[in-house]
């Protein structure tokens, strides 16, 4: 019996090897073809109501909606940005964008650019930065996107726990999967980052890779190396640590599985044993209650309530948590759900 358990463990792991060389394999082929490309994938461009030239604080928000819908919880998100000073662009990777989204989004931003979704994200961002007119007049540049409800809490509060005095870059979370790094939907760069040669060479140098697993890796993951490569200082406004060590904490000093049910009493035996031993876990999907209320993290992922990868237990409390924590609108969220979610409900 010991031997076929031992077996099945390496198959096991055989297969799981043979899954990520194939995905780095595939990855290594798309950045290939990224040099078949063109320079810029920007199709349409509409002028905002708000100025962009003379901008201390500028955002780069990146949209996707396959019928390139303008949605209530982006439309929040947005409001709050334009309220608290920052002129937008925003760069929609929506196939088409109707006229009445389009009348929407230049009431709040500065300028509205759509393109063909190459590159994902970061393709997004590359031309949006690429927009704004001296970026080195910049006080604060913010880097978005629609990957989150929220924000939960006004932003301004979010803002003020980022200030240049802390550190060069700021990100609402961090990641140590694959190393340590920034999470990209919401980075902030202040002045001594934006002036830097790292921050242009980054730019300068990314391509339109049509791969999630370099766009994570190469990317995401590079940019905090680069920025920490150049003597600039990277720190997340909530950081993993602190809600991994809360866990073990309230495992080993306050004895929270006692009285725990044993949906929840499995789960938190299970990110237990992966945070002692040290594997990284993504802290917006394992962690998403405490961050948000004890920690006030001002964002839900998106990904964790339409598919939940992860498979986290008792999400069906994420409203209640939610409402509990802050006054946001929760209809915004359920809006968006009962429009995109397909044989799963919440």
């Amino acid at each position: 019996m010991g031997i076929l358990v031992i077996l099945a463990r390496r198959l096991r792991g055989a297969a799981s090897w043979a899954i990520r060389f194939y995905w780095v394999m595939v990855a290594h082929l798309a950045y290939a073809a990224s040099f078949l490309r063109g320079s810029s994938y920007v199709r349409e461009r509409w002028d905002g109501q708000r100025p962009l030239a003379g901008a201390r604080r500028v955002a780069v928000f990146v949209h996707y909606d396959r019928h390139g819908t303008i949605h209530d919880f982006v439309l929040h998100y947005l409001r709050q940005l334009a309220d608290t000073g920052f002129a937008i662009v925003l760069v929609s990777n929506a196939p088409s964008l109707p006229e009445s989204a389009v009348a929407l989004l230049r009431k709040h931003c500065a300028l509205v650019l759509r393109r063909d979704n190459v590159g994902y994200d970061f393709g997004a961002y590359k031309e949006g930065i690429a927009a704004i007119p001296d970026l080195t007049a910049l006080d604060t540049l913010l880097l978005a996107n629609d990957s989150v409800y929220g924000p939960l809490h006004h932003i301004a509060g979010v803002l003020d726990r980022m200030e240049p005095d802390g550190a060069d870059v700021w990100g609402a979370s961090d990641s140590w999967e694959v190393s340590f790094h920034l999470q990209s939907y919401f980075l902030v760069f202040h002045r001594n980052a934006l002036a830097s040669r790292a921050f242009a060479d980054f730019w300068a140098r990314l391509r339109y890779v049509q791969s999630k697993t370099w766009i994570i890796r190469k990317y995401e993951v590079g940019l905090t190396r680069a920025m920490r490569r150049a003597g600039l200082r990277c720190r997340a406004a909530f950081p993993y640590r602190q809600a991994a060590a809360a866990l073990v904490e309230a495992v080993v000093e306050r004895g929270v599985m006692e009285n725990a049910d044993p949906v929840r009493k499995s789960f938190i035996q299970q990110v237990f044993r992966t945070v002692d031993a040290g594997q990284p876990l993504n802290a917006t999907h394992f962690f998403w209650d405490y961050l948000i209320a004890q920690m006030d993290f001002p964002f839900l992922k998106r990904e964790l309530l339409q598919k939940n990868p992860a498979r986290i237990p008792l999400l069906s409390y994420w409203e209640r948590v939610v409402k509990q924590s802050s006054d946001y609108d929760t209809e915004l969220i359920l809006r968006h759900l009962e429009l995109s979610l397909k044989n799963r409900s919440v």
